[in-house]
């Protein structure tokens, strides 16, 4: 059995040295804890930025206007060396990286636990990955995924996905987000009872639009999703309203949609 120290060591001879963010870490993941939840996330390098596609639903609107870019430009190099790191590990060695986040999982429970929070995870914060498809051993079954794990031990999983086959369970919360090519995928998820996420030019501090329709389907209640990063408590059908932020902001290619078009 591999000991704390050699897993660390063998990760960082692959230049990872973390995998989750801490819960504060990002302002509006901290709102989480406001309302006792403590969200652990994971950020890989998005779409083949690092040579390995993550984001098998992309488009040319959501990678230019990719969360990627948001935070200190400072801190961006660093960033996204690290995240390529991640990404590339996550292709070329599963089992390592699996062992590496695992363990940082177990830890994230216990610090929720400690806190008295209730502990989620997004490991999508960057990428699409189908993480409900990605197994390992556990406890003599073969096939356990990352996220049935996490529920097993009484965390959350929720997350955002362009992709129209990623079906929500009881166990990962999903929510389709708006692209700018991807209204019938859209409209087919709102219909299986799936909230769905637009990102709106309306500035920071400025009200979201009331109601939005998609396509055919008219007036849906918008639900503030800036209010906090936590969707599973989003009201059921409901547009997720969300406000540009970093290179999204000034997006021409109808990735981000006018306010005041309804």
């Amino acid at each position: 059995m591999t000991s704390v120290k050699e897993l660390k060591a063998e990760l960082k001879a692959h230049g990872v040295n973390s995998f989750l963010t801490a819960p504060d870490a990002n302002p509006k993941i901290a709102k989480n804890m406001k309302s006792g939840v403590m969200t652990f996330a994971l950020h890989l390098a998005p779409a083949n930025l690092s040579g390995f596609n993550v984001c098998a639903a992309s488009t040319p609107g959501c990678r230019e206007a990719c969360l990627h870019t948001a935070g200190n430009p400072l801190y961006m190099p660093a960033k996204e060396k690290a995240r390529i790191a991640r990404t590339k590990l996550y292709f070329k060695n599963r089992p390592l990286f699996l062992s590496g986040l695992k363990r940082e999982i177990d830890l994230a429970l216990k610090k929720a636990d400690l806190a008295g929070m209730a502990p989620a995870f997004r490991l999508n914060a960057t990428s699409d990955i189908p993480w409900e498809r990605v197994c390992f051993e556990y406890r003599g079954n073969p096939s356990v995924s990352l996220v049935k794990y996490i529920e097993m031990h009484g965390g959350e999983c929720y997350d955002y996905t362009k992709r129209h086959n990623r079906i929500p369970t009881g166990w990962y919360h999903l929510t389709f987000s708006l692209a700018e090519n991807n209204l019938a995928d859209a409209v087919e998820a709102h219909r299986r009872g799936m909230n769905v996420a637009v990102v709106f030019s309306t500035p920071k501090g400025k009200p979201l639009p009331a109601t939005w329709s998609l396509g055919p389907i008219l007036n849906i209640p918008v639900h503030d999703g800036d209010l906090s990063d936590y969707r599973p408590a989003d009201p059921a059908n409901h547009i997720i309203g969300l406000r540009a932020k970093g290179d999204a902001i000034g997006d021409t290619s109808g990735f981000v949609q006018q306010a005041w078009g309804n």
